[in-house]
């Protein structure tokens, strides 16, 4: 049989399907209504199976599989009738009606779009859930290339090591799942599997553990969506590591299971870059998609309809009228041209009744009496006035207001110490620690690179002499910024550099200085998380501390 467009075809069939889907609707409200009609039921399974037989004659897999899904469930409702089952099958129909709508409109049928509604299906009958990459292809026989240095090290060694690689790994694993959702936990995932392939060498786990790598790179290089589906796939990564500690024969000699390889390379293929590890990931599968993961998360947008949070929607509309309120009070302070004050007042009542609805009933009065007086003001009114002061000053306590709500979508990444002193604009203050931040990862950034250039120069101690200097200021700002914890890891590394790189006898190994470089990496991804404003947790600092212990230079706990 010559095989149908799928695109073209659908336009000549879309009405029927439509009516198709849309009577079964009607016969599943009824059957919902009154569990008696299992003639409607029979009715409706009839005719997804009639679908899942077109969709395949105009090859649109997934939506055949879903019809099937949707057949199978209206069978199972005859036999034992679930609400959840109900609701799933009721969503079910809506998705597929509106994919129909987009491959028509798209012209293109990407089937990773109905991966949530088959696995909602098979959810509520107590099936297993298909993977992400059901409807990927790759040929799987393909070995790394190139391949994995030899090991230096024994298999016992080799799992002492793993171990502590794995540790480093669970602390990124373990916040995303609390749905810390950021590049921080991300990379230091990434950067355990690195040292782990390393160190490994050619192994049974070689081949997963340089795809694996890849994929958490592409996640956080494309900020990937974290869906369950991956958080899934992560959580097998561990499963595997934990291999290399407990199993070190086994995990040397068998590969990593063909699914779980498979999963990895569609994360790959979704990627938008195609260098490092990436790239060649891609050129050894040879791994092409019509899509990153970008376009495919804004088409599941696109076809779902999107999602706002009503807070954080309120929280930008205050900021936005916060910022025009203080244009046109600072081109009234610099005289530059009259202002109209009954507009400023109008504004001001605005941020008022917003107030109201957030229950700042306080402010709300505040801002509101304070209009009042405003529009009475002539345009020449004393900028240098107490009125005018107290103006501003009441804004002020609007605008941290402003950033108090949007601290409050999601508390756990309010990262920054509380202002006590509501005349400090939180923002501004915000702005200056954040300057703080930026500094101190400066600051480790030279660190890395003076140690760098230490192990390439044959352990030269000059590329260390400015370090002292460094650490200081490092240690400063952490100290302004009162993260004791961090501190005490940098200070703990400077002592390790002054003690054995500048004043010792005995040349430091490689490992050592992996290792060293383990915990000042901790330290600057624990500080971009507050750049990010997702905080990745103290188990960061954790593995630094750690990291530290191995050298023989432990943090100190009395901070």
């Amino acid at each position: 049989m010559v095989a149908i467009t799928n695109t073209t075809s659908l336009t000549f069939l879309k009405e029927a399907l439509d009516a198709t889907l849309t009577e079964a609707e009607t016969q599943l409200e009824t059957f919902s209504d009154d569990h008696s009609r299992q003639d409607e039921l029979q009715h409706c399974a009839q005719a997804f199976q009639q679908l899942r037989g077109i969709c395949q004659l105009v090859e649109l897999p997934a939506a055949a599989l879903m019809s099937e899904e949707m057949a199978l469930a209206a069978r199972e409702l005859q036999e034992k009738c679930s609400d959840a089952r109900i609701q799933a099958l009721s969503h079910a129909i809506v998705l597929l009606t509106r994919y129909f709508d987009y491959v028509q409109l798209k012209n293109r049928t990407l089937p990773a779009l109905l991966i949530g509604g088959i696995n909602e299906l098979r959810r509520a009958a107590g099936k297993g859930l298909i993977q992400e990459s059901h409807f990927f292809y790759a040929d799987l026989s393909h070995q790394r290339v190139p391949q994995a240095p030899q090991r230096s090290m024994t298999v016992s060694e080799l799992s002492d090591l793993a171990r502590r690689f794995r540790h480093m790994y669970q602390v990124g694993l373990l916040g995303m799942l609390r749905g810390q959702t950021n590049r921080t936990n991300l990379k230091l995932m990434a950067r355990a599997l690195v040292r782990l392939d390393h160190a490994a060498g050619q192994c049974g786990l070689s081949r997963f553990l340089w795809v694996s790598q890849a994929a958490l790179t592409a996640m956080y290089r494309d900020q990937m969506a974290i869906t369950p589906a991956r958080k899934a796939l992560l959580s097998q990564y561990d499963r595997q590591l934990k291999k290399l500690v407990y199993s070190g024969d086994q995990a040397v000699t068998e590969d990593a299971p063909l699914l779980l390889i498979k999963e990895s390379l569609y994360i790959v293929s979704l990627s938008a870059q195609n260098s490092g590890v990436i790239g060649n990931v891609k050129q050894a599968f040879g791994l092409k998609s019509e899509v990153n993961d970008v376009v495919l998360q804004r088409e599941l947008l696109f076809m779902t309809g999107a999602s706002g949070s009503v807070t954080r929607s309120v929280a930008s509309a205050m900021r936005d009228e916060i910022a025009d309120l203080k244009e046109s009070l600072d081109l009234a302070s610099q005289g530059v041209a009259d202002t109209n004050y009954e507009s400023v007042a109008a504004s001001l009542n605005r941020l008022g009744s917003t107030l109201d609805m957030i229950n700042k009933d306080k402010e709300s009065r505040a801002i509101k009496q304070r209009a009042q007086d405003v529009a009475r003001w002539a345009p020449d009114q004393n900028v240098e006035g107490e009125a005018f002061h107290a103006l501003v000053d009441d804004l002020l306590i609007v605008e941290n207001v402003v950033a108090g709500l949007e601290r409050s979508i999601n508390p756990e990444n309010d990262v920054h110490r509380s202002a006590n002193n509501s005349r400090i604009s939180l923002y501004q203050l915000n702005d200056a620690r954040m300057t703080v931040v930026g500094e101190c990862r400066a600051g480790l950034a030279l660190a890395k690179r003076s140690i760098s250039s230490f192990m390439d120069n044959n352990w030269d101690a000059m590329h260390l002499s400015n370090l002292p200097g460094t650490f200081a200021s490092i240690a400063g700002g952490l100290m302004f910024l009162e993260l004791d914890r961090a501190k005490a890891v940098t200070e703990a590394c400077h002592k390790y550099i002054s003690n054995r790189l500048l004043s010792g006898d005995q040349v430091p190994t490689h490992e050592n200085m992996e290792t060293l470089a383990d915990a000042l990496t901790g330290v600057d991804y624990y500080l971009e998380s507050m750049e990010e404003q997702k905080p990745i947790g103290d188990g960061v600092l954790e593995v630094a501390e750690q990291s530290m212990n191995v050298l023989g230079f432990p943090v100190s706990k009395g901070v």
